[in-house]
């Protein structure tokens, strides 16, 4: 039986966002995005990971279902 294990949640709880933020405020990094943010490539990517997903387009496709706002695979690339 394959249990499917939404990673998100997880992450939220154990690296939260605020704590991403003063880790990018340290950097002297600015987020300046409004579709897709530092935090949702770091969910996305971890999902990826976990998921094994094949890509940027085949994350495009996949995003929705972890809950992630739906972005293109060129706005995903471009954060990258």
């Amino acid at each position: 039986m394959k249990h499917r294990t939404m990673l998100a949640p997880i992450l939220q709880s154990i690296i939260p966002k605020e704590e991403l933020q003063l880790l990018l405020h340290q950097a002297n990094y600015v987020d300046t995005a409004r579709k897709f943010t530092v935090y949702e490539l770091f969910v996305f990517l971890a999902e990826a990971a976990l998921q094994q997903w094949d890509g940027y387009r085949d994350g495009e496709k996949r995003m929705a279902a972890c809950g992630l706002p739906k972005a293109d695979h060129s706005t995903i690339s471009k954060k990258a």
